[in-house]
């Protein structure tokens, strides 16, 4: 179980600070402005407000916003009942999830985390999280809440859960469940979940899965995959704002909630008492933010109208594009080869550039990218490429990053 000392200790991500960057950087870029060849026409068209290419939220499209900008809608209306399993509906083609249960309520991909250790973890359970990240870790700190005797089973930073060391650690130890997270927005790393669901089910654990950064954008399908549960939430490759999440569940987990021995320690993060909503939508809990599943119930028939299978090949061909750029560019890139998802990548930059780069991005180019988290925070950028965007919007984003590398002093030979 996590100590206090030991999660006190642990680096926590904040925001740039501008004045850190000193009064020296404003002139440089001012005087290297002054040396480089205009964007071309064409990049700049390729953007009309701020590109997002965080790790979430991304941008949106016309039709969510405008969802957005409607009349306020009731949540006991029965428009908006209707259109809530709608969006059941939709969660169902989004996952691949035609043989289990399906959530969808107001809440960050945080809650959908707390929900699923809360409606599989009982005090006193043995569990195990694959930590291959920041958000990996995450599931340790939940589990640690809600009185799981968890363990680790930590993967070097950029490095991938090996199936393997994964069927080994469940030979010596029998746990009720194990955490993984699909892609880890931290590290960038795409973990091979086939393969680790199949060795957790084979040893007759449940099989927890996190998706935010991976659902919509990287091959998953729930009846297929075999896990007991998947989450994730409205802002990153599904394309909507912020505060919605999705989860499917199995037929497995849902009889092991039924047969829990306590009751689930959480109130709002309770599946046990969202279930009754999803049933029926007639059924009051807590006031959904309405027009929030309005606009994620509108992305999500965007990705129905694309098809996710061609949705998935286009992130494919994005993200390839993403690292062939970087690697054109002799930058390192943070996940190891083979293991690098095709919805955000990390490279690293000489130690004190990544928030000259991302500075200059912003106020330079419209374009908002993210750095390394903790102590990566000053040589590592983490771009998102995922939702809507496009290619184009790929190669605005090379012309004005060589820009704002040139504007930083960074060349191939000191990355």
């Amino acid at each position: 179980m996590l100590g206090s000392s030991e999660a006190a200790s642990r680096p926590r991500f904040r925001y740039p600070d501008p004045s850190q960057l000193g009064k020296g950087h404003w002139s440089r870029i001012t005087s290297r402005r002054q040396q480089l060849k205009p964007l071309s026409e064409t990049a700049k068209l390729a953007v009309k407000d701020v590109l997002l290419m965080i790790p979430g939220p991304t941008n949106i499209s016309n039709a969510v916003r405008s969802v957005m900008g409607e009349a306020q809608v009731g949540h006991s209306e029965p428009r908006f009942q209707e259109k809530l399993v709608e969006l059941l509906q939709l969660g169902r083609y989004l996952f691949r999830n035609d043989s289990g249960f399906q959530y969808a309520f107001t809440g960050p991909g945080t809650v959908a985390m707390e929900a699923a250790v809360s409606a599989t973890v009982e005090e006193g359970d043995r569990t195990l999280v694959l930590n291959s990240g920041y958000f990996g870790h995450r599931w340790t700190e939940i589990n640690g809440v809600y009185g799981a005797k968890v363990e680790e089973l930590t993967s070097p930073f950029g490095r991938h859960a090996d199936p393997a060391d994964v069927r080994r650690k469940l030979q010596g130890t029998r746990y009720k469940a194990v955490f993984v997270t699909h892609v880890d927005t931290g590290t960038t790393v795409v973990n091979p979940i086939e393969e680790i669901v199949r060795e957790v089910k084979a040893a007759g654990a449940l099989a927890v899965v996190d998706g935010v950064c991976s659902v919509g954008g990287v091959r998953l399908n729930f009846d297929k995959l075999g896990a007991d549960l998947a989450l994730t939430c409205s802002q990153k490759a599904i394309a909507a704002p912020p505060g919605g999440l999705l989860i499917a569940t199995s037929k497995e987990l849902e009889e092991v909630i039924v047969k829990r021995r306590s009751p689930i320690r959480a109130y709002y993060a309770n599946l046990q008492t969202w279930k009754k909503v999803m049933n029926d939508p007639k059924v009051y809990f807590s006031t959904h933010a309405t027009q929030l599943m309005l606009a994620m119930r509108q992305a999500l028939l965007e990705v129905k109208e694309e098809g996710i299978e061609n949705r998935w090949r286009r992130h494919e061909a994005i993200g390839e594009s993403i690292r062939a750029g970087l690697e054109e560019r002799g930058l390192q890139m943070a996940a190891e080869p083979g293991f690098r998802s095709d919805t955000v990548t990390g490279f690293f930059l000489p130690e004190g550039k990544a928030p000259e780069v991302q500075m200059e991005l912003r106020l330079e180019h419209m374009i908002e990218v993210a750095r390394g988290l903790g102590e990566y925070g000053g040589r590592m950028i983490r771009v998102g490429h995922f939702g809507i965007l496009r290619q184009d919007q790929i190669e605005y984003f090379f012309e004005a990053l060589d820009a704002a590398l040139h504007s930083a002093g960074v060349s191939p030979s000191t990355a």
